[in-house]
């Protein structure tokens, strides 16, 4: 790693919005896909807590503690040369602030640029962001907190709810916004309404930016869903590779040393 290349920084991003360029974003858990994405130029990496069902095998993405987290957080900060990274804080950090308090700063430690959690808590927004951290927020389906994905803010009196949360948090200090699973419209409104990076899931392409969840990207996770973009395979591949590696050894066709 060149350590004399500065990584992005929330200005960078603010920017990038000032000027109207779509702001990159992907989920990362690993090592190798740090390098991978830092190199292809991704301008947000970010260690959601996805990594839960997509890396660890818990049942729900509320399984993932704080300390498993955190050894993914170090592998790709390590990865990353020029990207802003942005971690999650798992539901069980996120039932007091002064417990959001701590896992900030442990991420913090561990490299992150950037902290976020779900729904409407400009409290803790405030709190986090006076503690010196760039907090982020998600509005719109929380993971954390819904059972299913589906859209949400249908109808305008829950939209225009959503829209004045988005103003309030940034009000509080927020240093940008995750909306998924929004209509397109509302997420235009938000964006342009606000100064911060929004970064969306799922809520068109009137954002200032768009993020998915890399297994979801690359082909990796067996279930597909509306709102990924599945622009490869990966899984059908490794799996050909395990199949092809079990014919070679079976005769002897493996090379030693």
């Amino acid at each position: 790693m060149d350590s004399t290349r500065a990584r992005k920084s929330l200005s960078d991003l603010v920017a990038l919005k000032v000027v109207g360029t779509p702001i990159s974003a992907l989920t990362c858990y690993d090592y190798p896909s740090a390098c991978l994405q830092d190199e292809a130029g991704l301008d947000i990496i970010f260690v959601g807590d996805s990594a839960a069902t997509n890396v660890l095998g818990h049942a729900h993405q509320n399984d993932l503690t704080v300390e498993e987290l955190r050894v993914l957080v170090q592998a790709v900060n390590r990865g990353i040369e020029q990207a802003y990274l942005l971690v999650d804080l798992p539901y069980c950090a996120c039932q007091a602030t002064a417990v959001m308090r701590s896992a900030a700063s442990q991420f913090t430690a561990d490299g992150a640029n950037g902290l976020k959690f779900e729904g409407f808590q400009p409290d803790a927004v405030h709190a986090l962001s006076s503690d010196g951290l760039e907090v982020w927020t998600h509005l719109g389906y929380l993971p954390q907190y819904h059972a299913q994905p589906g859209r949400v803010a249908n109808d305008p009196e829950s939209a225009e709810t959503l829209f004045k949360q988005a103003l309030e948090l940034e009000a509080a200090g927020a240093a940008g916004l995750i909306l998924e699973l929004v209509p397109s419209e509302l997420a235009r409104k938000v964006a342009e309404a606000t100064r911060f990076p929004v970064i969306g899931i799922g809520a068109g392409t009137g954002t200032d930016g768009q993020v998915q969840v890399w297994h979801d990207l690359v082909g990796l996770s067996e279930k597909e869903f509306r709102h990924a973009a599945r622009l490869a395979e990966t899984r059908t591949v490794q799996a050909r590779a395990v199949h092809v590696y079990l014919k070679k050894v079976a005769h002897r066709e493996i090379p030693g040393s």
